[in-house]
Order: C-alpha cells, then sequence, then structure tokens
C-alpha cells in the first residue's frame, strides 16, 4: 500500500478519524482525555475538535468541573451533520433505514420489489433510499451500505452467490453506485451485523469474535482482535456451503448436495417441508424431525466453526421466522454438547434475535465505520473514502 498523493491532508484524516474514535467510544469526553488516548498534543486537538464541530461532526455539552480551573466542555458526536443509509435487501423488497453518527435511527422505509432482477432492484432501492431522505434534507448522506444475504466480496462490489436472490456475480455496487450518485458500501447480512456489535457495543474492541446468521440463509463473519476477517479472495465465512456428513442426496441452490444450507436454513427447511407433503408456513409446531435436525446440524457446524478458530465469544443470530424454541434450544444443547469432553473450555455463547431493522442498521454502520477508521489504502480512494471526503472538516 502507498499513501494517499498529499501527506498533510492523510495525515489531518487520520487524526480527524483518532478524535472521533475516541468520541465514539468514550461519549461524551473532554478534550484533555481525547488528547490522551490519541497521544495527540492538546493544541493539536484543538484545532481538530474546532473544525469538527463546525463540521457539525461533534458537538459541545454540558461543562463538567475538574479540580481546578474553568469547567470543561464535554464533546459529543452530532445527530444532525451527517447520516448513513442502509438497506437490507430480500426476495420481497428493500427495506432502508437513517442513521445518524451515534447509531440512531432517525428515518425508515420498505419499498417492494417488482423483481430480483438487479436492475430492478438496483431502482427499487434508489427509490427507497430517496423517499426515506426527503424528510432529513438538512443532513448530507455520506453513503448508502447494503446487506445481502449470500456470499458477498465487500472489496469488489460483487454478489457472489444469493440463493434467495437466485444471483450470481452480480456487480451490484457499481450499479447502485451509478444510480444512487453515492459512495456504496455492499456487504452480507451477517457481517452487517458483526459491523453493529464492533461499532456501537465499546466490550468488543479487539476481541475474537465469530458470528452466525440464521435465516433465509446461512452465513458466518469471523472477526480477529476487533476487524471483520474476508479472507483472500474477500468472501471468508462461507458457512452455508459446508457439506453436512449426511448422504441424504438434498439438492442444494449452489448445484451440490448436502449442504449445511439444505439442514438448517430457512429456505432448506421449507424445501424439507415440502418434499414431505408439507406445505410452506411457520416452523412453529411443524415436523419435530426436521427441526431436531437442523439443530443438530446447525449446533456442530457452528462448534466445529469455533473449535478451529477459538473465539472468545460465540453469538448465533436467529431471523424473526427462524427464532423457534425448539430450534434455538436444541442448537444452544448440541453446540455445548460438542464441548462435553474437549481440552478447553467453549467460547460464551449467545443466542440472539435479528431480523430486517438490524441487518439494514449494520449495513449502515459500514458506512459510518469509515468516518471513524482513515484508510490509507490507495487502491481504495474513490469507494473507501469518499463518503469521508464529502464531510471533512475544512
Amino acid at each position: 500500500m502507498r499513501p494517499r498523493a498529499g501527506s498533510k491532508a492523510l495525515i489531518r484524516e487520520i487524526n480527524e478519524a483518532l478524535v472521533l474514535d475516541v468520541v465514539r467510544a468514550h461519549r461524551p469526553v473532554a478534550r484533555a482525555r481525547i488528547a490522551t488516548e490519541t497521544g495527540l498534543s492538546p493544541a493539536t486537538v484543538t484545532g481538530i475538535t474546532s473544525r469538527l464541530l463546525g463540521a457539525g461532526l461533534l458537538t459541545e455539552t454540558d461543562a463538567v468541573r475538574s479540580t481546578g480551573g474553568r469547567p470543561a466542555r464535554l464533546l459529543d458526536l452530532g445527530t444532525d451533520a451527517v447520516l448513513a443509509a442502509g438497506v437490507r435487501l430480500s426476495d420481497t423488497d428493500a427495506y432502508v433505514v437513517l442513521v445518524d453518527l451515534r447509531g440512531d435511527v432517525v428515518a425508515s422505509h420498505q419499498e417492494p420489489l417488482t423483481s430480483t432482477r438487479p436492475q430492478d432492484v438496483g431502482e427499487s432501492v434508489a427509490r427507497a433510499v430517496a423517499i426515506a431522505a426527503a424528510s432529513r434534507t438538512s443532513s448530507t448522506l455520506i453513503g448508502v451500505g447494503v446487506a445481502v444475504s449470500g456470499v458477498v466480496d465487500q472489496q469488489s462490489g460483487i454478489v457472489r452467490h444469493s440463493g434467495s436472490m437466485g444471483w450470481e456475480n452480480v456487480p451490484l455496487q457499481r450499479q447502485l453506485t451509478a444510480l444512487l450518485e453515492t459512495p456504496v458500501v455492499l456487504d452480507s447480512y451477517v457481517n452487517s451485523v458483526a459491523s453493529g456489535l464492533l461499532l456501537f457495543d465499546g466490550g468488543l474492541a479487539g476481541r475474537n469474535l465469530m458470528i452466525f446468521s440464521v435465516g433465509a440463509s446461512l452465513g458466518a463473519s469471523v472477526v480477529v482482535e476487533g476487524r471483520i476477517h474476508r479472507g483472500f479472495s474477500g468472501t471468508a465465512g462461507g458457512f452455508a456451503h459446508s457439506r453436512v456428513g449426511t448422504d441424504a442426496g438434498r439438492p442444494c441452490h449452489c448445484g451440490a448436495k448436502d449442504c449445511l444450507e439444505t439442514w438448517a436454513s430457512h429456505w432448506g427447511i421449507q424445501r424439507e417441508l415440502e418434499r414431505r407433503g408439507v406445505k410452506p408456513g411457520s416452523l412453529v409446531g411443524c415436523d419435530d424431525d426436521v427441526i431436531a435436525s437442523a439443530a443438530d446440524s446447525l449446533g456442530t457446524a457452528v462448534a466445529n466453526a469455533a473449535k478451529m478458530f477459538g473465539p472468545e465469544r460465540v453469538v448465533v443470530a436467529f431471523t424473526p421466522e427462524m427464532n423457534v424454541p425448539a430450534l434455538t434450544a436444541g442448537t444452544e444443547e448440541v453446540f455445548r454438547r460438542q464441548y462435553a469432553h474437549g481440552t478447553t473450555p467453549p467460547p460464551a455463547l449467545e443466542i440472539a434475535a435479528t431480523g430486517p431493522s438490524s441487518h439494514a442498521s449494520g449495513a449502515a454502520y459500514t458506512v459510518l465505520a469509515r468516518l471513524f477508521t482513515a484508510d490509507t489504502a490507495d487502491t481504495s480512494d474513490a469507494d473507501a473514502t469518499g463518503a469521508r471526503g464529502t464531510v471533512t472538516a475544512g
């Protein structure tokens, strides 16, 4: 990697990101603490915070009295200057949220899709973002994050595979950027959930985690020392299409058979119920054997993945249609049983609920995160830092 042209501008961008990140982590916070946390001089902190206050990225809160001298004014993140949009795509609709710099949702809109053709989806997304943003015209939209179920290469902006959308190698980021005329960041459902946890759960900085998403499809996010690991090809976390050790001949939408997707995703369970002559519908009260098999496959696969990585925490997030007690409790029981005779204790396990709002918010957080971390890679200038360039003070 080589620095961007204009080293002074790069240094200023890095320093502003450092300051904003300290405020995010400790808000509200005094300038003196920002100087201590960043290693910047008090004079430099004063100059940076003045610019960020002028741009509306920071705001001053009530003063607090120290042991001597005049009271210090605390700094917090601004709420009105900038917004990020997050879009959760499904095969039926585009669910959009707008979030402010503190991560709070300030507007939302749900737009039905006319079809899953990429061009039609792009037009629906553009329309949905425009409607959501119409009520917040005084704020600057710094970018749009889009969450898609499937295998997503974020760096290239390509959806490599999405069974729910019926897509293969769709260059969605490029299409959406042209339609929206604003920076677009693409990611999977599960990485969007991970982005939200990392940005606004203060206890996860520098941690090693695994997050699993259980819904229409399955996904995994590997977090190494507080950063999402994307792998050599940008598609790390290919959890859904690992093969279950059973020769049941269940066909998967990827073309293989007996993928974990066919056993433990909503799509796979519904296909198996159809094969058994059961009409698709709620999983509550459905065939116990199907749910038990899903829990066994899922709990075992999660445990096997965790044993290879050795995280300190595992989160298994179920979407509403999959948040069935028999499945969630069964998955947890199987997971813990896999560690019964191990030589190391199991990681902390959290069973969580997730859904369209958390996916969309997480997608927006991938955009916000770039304000708190300066990207020094020249090759990703246009996409990764374009959003930041629209709001950097001075």
